[in-house]
């Protein structure tokens, strides 16, 4: 039960994320720089706990393994961050939650080119497999390409005047830049990257007891490239951190969605396997599909709901086999192991 309700509770955290930044890049507030803080306030977050929790088992780390760390941060952090916030910025929070459900299909094309994922289609789990893959990927180009005629669901409810007040702020600060070539772009771009992340994580820190602790040090080294990047490309006056919503943006995200989210995800697969944690993915493309329009009195389109649908239709198809395909192979392990005692018993 406790971990369906932290999955629960960390997807609306993450939906939480997609609108406040969407709201405070719409005043203003420079991508690169936030993607700095965001992983800085995630490695002091994480760091304290996983020193303690995780200081009997963590093994030293080499130049290998300093190496491995510095690419699990240039990928996790600095390039899959930078490409979605300029996602987000280009198109919306419904897009951007929806196209991020796409991670758990990438992962599994890819494991399949590389040959750690077996697909048998004589089997309905196989074939299970590769129709929600084709769904999924059906549902990403319609949310991509076809918008299709306006739908204003929620045109009879109203947003709450302090949100309509720091809507209307916003406003005066910069305007809304919207590109439907560059931002799905951007966006498919973060969901490879990320997905290229689990697939070299997995790899590579294999039996790497201190999950928690690798996490803190990619986090670290996400901040270091992404303060390089950020130099480069943030003004020296945005740099500066004032009492306001960017800053509540730059805590809400690091703490609760980075660091926390971190933490939670790997207690989550630990417990229940990584098909578990990734089906509560649509819970965020749902709440954020059902608030953006009421906040930010956005006009949903034909094409949006249906693409939505698709993928997370796909989604599911996928997660389904998966799961089948483990417990008939927990229920073989099971069955060989009591063959076995049966075995030994008789000779016995």
């Amino acid at each position: 039960m406790w971990p369906v309700i932290a999955q629960i509770v960390i997807r609306v955290f993450y939906a939480g994320m997609y609108l406040t930044n969407k709201v405070a890049l719409t005043r203003g507030m420079n991508s690169f720089i936030y993607v700095t803080y965001r992983a800085a306030l995630a490695t002091l977050a994480l760091a304290p706990f996983t020193y303690f929790a995780e200081r009997k088992i963590r093994p030293p780390s080499g130049l290998k393994q300093t190496w491995h760390m510095f690419l699990l941060g240039l990928l996790g952090i600095t390039v899959t961050q930078n490409c979605y916030i300029l996602g987000l910025y280009y198109t919306s929070s419904t897009f951007s939650a929806t196209v991020s459900n796409l991670i758990p299909v990438a992962v599994f094309i890819v494991s399949i080119i590389l040959r750690m994922e077996k697909v048998d289609l004589r089997k309905i789990t196989g074939q299970g497999k590769i129709v929600g893959t084709l769904v999924c990927l059906a549902g990403a180009m319609i949310l991509t390409l076809y918008k299709g005629p306006e739908l204003d669901i929620f045109k009879h409810l109203k947003s709450p005047d302090s949100i309509t007040k720091l809507l209307s702020t916003s406003q005066t600060s910069t305007h809304i830049k919207k590109n439907w070539i560059l931002g799905p772009v951007f966006s498919l771009l973060a969901v490879a990257t990320w997905s290229g992340w689990i697939i070299f994580q997995a790899s590579a820190f294999k039996d790497y007891p201190a999950q928690m602790s690798l996490s803190a040090y990619m986090c670290f080294m996400g901040t270091i490239q992404s303060g390089i990047v950020a130099l480069f490309f943030g003004k020296l006056e945005a740099w500066r951190i004032n009492w306001d919503f960017e800053l509540f943006t730059y805590v809400y995200s690091g703490v609760l969605c980075t660091g926390a989210g971190i933490l939670v995800q790997t207690w989550c697969i630990r417990k229940k396997g990584p098909v578990f944690a990734a089906a509560f993915n649509p819970v965020s493309t749902v709440v954020v599909a059902i608030l953006e329009p009421i906040l930010f009195h956005i006009k949903t389109h034909v094409g949006s709901i249906v693409g939505a649908g698709m993928v997370i239709i796909g989604l599911y198809c996928l997660l389904w086999a998966k799961s089948k395909e483990a417990k008939v192979e927990k229920d073989m392990h099971m069955y060989a192991i009591q063959e076995e005692d049966n075995t030994l018993g008789t000779t016995w």
